[in-house]
C-alpha cells in the first residue's frame, strides 16, 4: 500500500510538472518576439515624390536675358532652358523674360521696384534666373580700356557688391521661396586681346565678389560662366598647345560675330546647359509639388 501511494504522489508531481509547463509554453507564444514582430514592424509604404506638372520661370536682367547675339532667335537661354525642362523632365514650363539689354544693376532694380508686371511675374515664379554686372564692369572698362588703374575697378566693384546686395533682397520682397539663379560675367575679349590680362584678372574678380554676396542670400546661387565663354568652345573643347601671341588668331565659337561682345546661339547654349546643371543640383527647391 505505502508502494501505491508514493506512485500516486509521483504521478501527481509530473502531472503537475507538465500543466505549468504547458501554460509557460503558451505563455510564451503569446507573447513571444515571433507574434509581437509581425504586429509591429510592418514595412511602410515609401511616400511617392511628386513633381509639379507645370513650371514658371521668370528671367529679369541685361542682354544677355534679352538673348542679344541669338542668330536663331530662340529667346537666347532663356527659350533654351524652356525647352530643356520640358523634354528632360516632362514638365510644362512657361518663361517670361524681363531682359533689357544695357542695362546695369541699379536700373534692374528700379525696374523690381517699379515694374507691376515684373512684381507680379516674381510673385507667381518657381524659378527666378538674372543676369546682371556685365554692364557695371564695362561702364568702368570702356573708360581705361587701353590703361586700366586698379584702383578704379576695385571702387566700382565694391559699389556694384552693395547693389547687387540691394537687387537681390529687393526680389526676394516679391518671392521669398523662388531659388534665384544669377549668371557670372565673362571676358569676351579674351582671346583678342590675351596680352591684357589686368581685363581677365578684373573679371574673375568681379565674379569672386559676386559669388560671396549670392551665397549670404537666401537660396541663391551662382552660375559660372567665365572660363567657357571667354576662352571658347575650341579652348574647352580641344587640347592644343599654343603661344600667347598666336591666341589672338583664335576666334571664340561662342561669341556673336556680329559685335563679337555677346553670345551666339552656342553660346546661350552654354549658358542654358550650366544653368540647368545647377538647377537639377538644387531639385528639391523648385521641382517638387509640395502640396
Amino acid at each position: 500500500m505505502r508502494g501505491l501511494k508514493i506512485i500516486k504522489e509521483i504521478v501527481l508531481v509530473l502531472v503537475i510538472i507538465g500543466v505549468v509547463a504547458g501554460g509557460i509554453y503558451a505563455g510564451l507564444n503569446y507573447f513571444g518576439p515571433g507574434t509581437v514582430s509581425e504586429q509591429t514592424v510592418k514595412p511602410k509604404a515609401t511616400p511617392t515624390v511628386k513633381k509639379k506638372k507645370s513650371i514658371k520661370l521668370v528671367a529679369v536682367g541685361d542682354s544677355l536675358t534679352q538673348g542679344v547675339g541669338d542668330g536663331l532667335n530662340q529667346g537666347g537661354y532663356v527659350g533654351i532652358i524652356k525647352s530643356e525642362l520640358t523634354t528632360k523632365q516632362a514638365v510644362k514650363a512657361s518663361t517670361q523674360n524681363y531682359g533689357i539689354a544695357g542695362e546695369t544693376s541699379t536700373q534692374i532694380d528700379q525696374r523690381v521696384r517699379t515694374n507691376k508686371d515684373l512684381q507680379q511675374a516674381l510673385k507667381d515664379a518657381d524659378v527666378i534666373t538674372m543676369s546682371v554686372g556685365g554692364n557695371d564692369l564695362m561702364a568702368v572698362l570702356r573708360q581705361q580700356m587701353l590703361n586700366l588703374n586698379e584702383a578704379d575697378i576695385k571702387r566700382a566693384q565694391t559699389a556694384y557688391t552693395a547693389h547687387l546686395a540691394t537687387l537681390l533682397q529687393d526680389v526676394r520682397q516679391y518671392n521669398d521661396q523662388a531659388p534665384i539663379f544669377v549668371f557670372g560675367i565673362y571676358n569676351p575679349f579674351y582671346l583678342y586681346f590675351p596680352k591684357m590680362t589686368k581685363m581677365q584678372a578684373a573679371v574673375e574678380n568681379w565674379n569672386t565678389a559676386s559669388a560671396k554676396v549670392i551665397k549670404q542670400q537666401k537660396n541663391s546661387y551662382l552660375i559660372d560662366i567665365c572660363d567657357q565663354l571667354s576662352k571658347g568652345e575650341k579652348l574647352t573643347t580641344q587640347k592644343k598647345s599654343k603661344t600667347a601671341s598666336d591666341s589672338s588668331n583664335e576666334k571664340n565659337q561662342l561669341i556673336f560675330t556680329e559685335d563679337n561682345f555677346h553670345p551666339n546661339h552656342s553660346g546661350y547654349q552654354v549658358m542654358a546647359d550650366d544653368l540647368y546643371q545647377v538647377m537639377m543640383q538644387q531639385k528639391n527647391k523648385w521641382l517638387i509639388d509640395r502640396k
